[in-house]
């Protein structure tokens, strides 16, 4: 019983601490991923890579967070939803700073980005580790 209630309460800690104004999903298969992340990985993955994340659920999560959760757009613009399927992360990780957000200029979207720090990334993506850790431990 015990065991039970340590597994929910840190489950329900993961969902919690894992919040950035994000949807908490376990991503188990490509199409789980959002819409930007399949496209990107359509376009710069082998068919041999797509199917080793698709193996790797752990893997795809974090890529899937990259690709589309560790930015926002910047305020006062009206996004289209073909604008955030064309922005590519990416291309702006060398843009990061280590402890605070940097916003970007993207040519392709004409959009303002700001893209989170490395730190911020970094716990996000010990919180998808902690995830799944608790979702898949037996």
């Amino acid at each position: 019983m015990k065991t039970t209630i340590t597994i929910l309460a840190l489950l329900c800690f993961s969902f919690v601490g894992f919040s950035q104004a994000n949807t908490v999903t376990l991503i188990q298969k490509f199409a789980d991923c959002a819409p930007v992340t399949q496209r990107l990985i359509q376009a710069n993955f082998s068919t041999q890579e797509r199917m080793e994340l698709e193996s790797d659920a752990r893997k795809l999560a974090k890529l899937n967070y990259v690709m589309a959760q560790s930015y926002r757009f910047a305020d006062n613009q009206m996004v289209l939803r073909s604008q955030r399927q064309l922005f590519d992360a990416k291309l702006y990780d060398s843009y990061r700073k280590k402890d605070r957000r940097v916003t970007v200029f993207d040519s392709t979207t004409g959009l303002y980005v700001e893209l989170y720090s490395w730190n911020e990334m970094d716990a996000q993506l010990s919180q998808i580790d902690l995830q799944y850790d608790i979702a898949f431990s037996k």
